[in-house]
């Protein structure tokens, strides 16, 4: 059955999440407007989303950020829900090659940031670059898996296609801020994988 809501939820330090808010934010929600928009136009699921930042306080060895944690998160919050972490670590082990992970109701991908002071636009292109097609990636990974299709096509494929575009030059699709395709060169603030090519 699948989940009614789709819940990403930004991961920071306690210390940092202030800071991490007045930064990242505006593309964070922009961004989970534009996958509302785009599962909806590519999957025909209309979930309803949510967005909330999760600040955590590093604790004792079995209290630190890890995949484990957001798994016992996620529970918490209830396993009915798809929640996705954009979290500021990268799981210890995955099978896939985004930095992330993806099970039943629960993807997680490392929140690349840039190392220096960017301006707003910069920003905006770096976060596109380095996280949007990876969440569209492991999206992908568990709407497939959640219309009952085999991993075959819920993880191979994904695998073979995001191969394509990593090693075969086949060109990611890039958004503006309307939710309209453009190209590579043009002023674009979301990128994701080719899913009209999983079909073919």
């Amino acid at each position: 059955m699948l989940p009614k809501k789709l819940f990403f939820i930004y991961v920071a330090k306690n210390d940092e999440w202030q800071q991490r808010q007045k930064e990242d934010w505006n593309y964070v929600t922009s961004m989970t407007r534009f996958y509302h928009w785009w599962i909806k136009h590519h999957f025909n699921i209309d979930f309803s989303v949510e967005t909330d930042i999760l600040p955590v306080i590093p604790g004792r060895f079995f209290d630190r950020m890890s995949l484990g944690y957001l798994t016992r998160d996620h529970n918490e919050r209830g396993k009915t829900i798809y929640h996705f972490y954009l979290a500021y670590f990268k799981p210890v082990w995955t099978d896939c090659q985004t930095e992330g992970y993806s099970t039943d109701n629960f993807c997680m991908v490392q929140w690349k940031r840039p190392n220096s002071s960017v301006s707003d636009s910069e920003r905006a292109r770096f976060f596109a670059d380095n996280n949007c097609a990876n969440i569209s990636h492991l999206l992908s990974h568990e709407i497939i898996r959640m219309r009952g299709k085999k991993r075959k096509e819920y993880f191979d494929a994904i695998h073979e296609l995001w191969d394509q575009h990593i090693y075969n030059a086949l060109p990611l699709v890039y958004y503006n801020e309307r939710f309209i395709k453009v190209s590579k060169n043009a002023s674009y603030r979301f990128v994701t994988l080719d899913t009209n090519k999983l079909s073919a």
